[in-house]
């Protein structure tokens, strides 16, 4: 009779993070992995071009996804230079195309930030004790993956074990998840014209900075009504938060 091995699942996040690569859910997925393996609580994955401008962010939480949305939100419209680790994302010599790029391993505590608001806004408010990142530069952009704790403490021997073993493998899945990304927005346009005349509305303005009470103001409409608005922009465009949109879609300038 043929024997039957039960083998050990330690890697299924990967798979699980591979099967849903291109998804609104890969990020999620990783993160479920390094939750697990870490005790990170927080993930957002970052990409610069090659004049260090943000050209694509997602964040994922497996205890408050609004609280990781608003602080990617921060950090992406006006903080992000003041990152301490911001040179490094800038001293990029692009690898070739054919090469695998050199990764990095950071660690960022807000004990060791000068900046008094870039350390209350990205770290004491949202309650991150620790950031460890995955930084490598690209022949076409720079990827900054990073890891917040907030629960747990970190343990750094074990964070530079795991991210040594799978840092590799997770900067490439990043890179192509993005690939994918940015292969979707070629319907950005056609997915626009979708919009309503109010959806477009709330749309542009959204665009230009208001909030759901501003806007409410200026189409003489409840916030509830606003925000029921942009969620159905959200969703004819694909994209989960205010900063993803404005990326996608505002500074992308498909209207």
């Amino acid at each position: 009779m043929d024997r039957i091995l039960a083998l050990p699942a330690h890697d299924t996040w990967l798979g699980h993070g591979i099967v849903n690569i291109g998804k609104a859910s890969f990020h999620a997925r990783l993160l479920e992995g390094m939750h697990t393996m870490l005790g990170a609580d927080h993930f957002s994955h970052l990409s610069y071009d090659r004049q260090g401008q943000i050209c694509h962010a997602s964040a994922a939480s497996v205890c408050d996804q609004s609280l990781i949305d608003s602080t990617t939100e921060i950090y992406v419209n006006g903080l992000y230079k003041r990152d301490p680790n911001y040179p490094l994302v800038c001293d990029a010599v692009p690898a070739a195309a054919w090469r695998d790029p050199e990764l990095r391993l950071l660690w960022l505590s807000p004990t060791t930030i000068g900046d008094v608001e870039y350390r209350s806004l990205l770290f004491d408010q949202p309650g991150f004790t620790n950031k460890v990142s995955l930084l490598a530069h690209w022949s076409d952009r720079s990827c900054y993956l990073n890891f917040y704790f907030s629960r747990t403490p970190l343990d750094a021997s074990r964070a530079a074990m795991v991210l040594g073993q799978y840092g590799s493998t997770l900067m490439s899945l990043a890179y192509r998840h993005e690939e994918l990304s940015v292969a979707d927005r070629s319907s950005e346009r056609t997915s626009f014209m979708a919009l309503s005349s109010r959806e477009r509305e709330t749309a542009e303005l959204l665009m230009r900075g208001l909030t759901a009470k501003e806007i409410g103001r200026v189409m003489a409409l409840s916030p509830t009504t606003v925000v029921t608005y942009k969620e159905r922009v959200y969703a004819k465009l694909g994209v989960t938060s205010l900063s993803e949109f404005l990326l996608k879609v505002g500074r992308g300038g498909s209207a």
